[in-house]
């Protein structure tokens, strides 16, 4: 059997708009899920603490860089969680001069809180799915995870 032949044109143009059809969902499903809790934080907060939660404890400049902002920015998005009683700094158990900001009880529970009330969010639209709809939205998490961990 015989593959179709398929121009570099026609994936790149098929490519293009899988992009902006998956930018504009994600953006319009991200804004419906931060709806659902805030906790009182900015969305620049609540990425710093999950990025926390999920990698432990890190330098402010890797922070910086898996937030994928500049320094000053995660320098501030730090002070004003430190100030919330959320982060708290910490000595690196490699290297006792260097300072690493590591997630409070207080932030733990935070965000403990944050995801359960997004999560009853997003649970009340996944069930309105068809059954065939919620399969294939699972199927396709471990790609979406990729595409998240795949630094540009």
């Amino acid at each position: 059997m015989t593959r179709p032949t398929v121009t570099t044109a026609t994936l790149t143009n098929a490519d293009a708009e899988t992009a902006a059809r998956l930018r504009l969902v994600i953006s319009r499903l991200a804004r419906a899920v931060r709806q659902h809790g805030s906790a009182g934080l900015t969305p620049s907060q609540v990425s710093a603490l999950a990025t926390l939660e999920e990698y432990g404890p890190m330098r402010i400049s890797e922070l910086a860089s898996r937030e994928l902002i500049g320094a000053s920015v995660a320098t501030r998005v730090v002070a004003n969680l430190e100030e919330l009683g959320l982060v708290q700094r910490a000595t690196a158990s490699t290297d006792g001069r260097v300072s690493v900001i590591e997630l409070s009880d207080a932030g733990r529970q935070t965000l403990i809180d944050l995801w359960n009330e997004r999560a009853a969010g997003l649970t009340a639209r996944i069930e309105r799915l068809e059954p065939q709809q919620a399969k294939v939205l699972q199927a396709a998490l471990p790609v979406l995870e990729t595409l998240v961990r795949d630094h540009w």
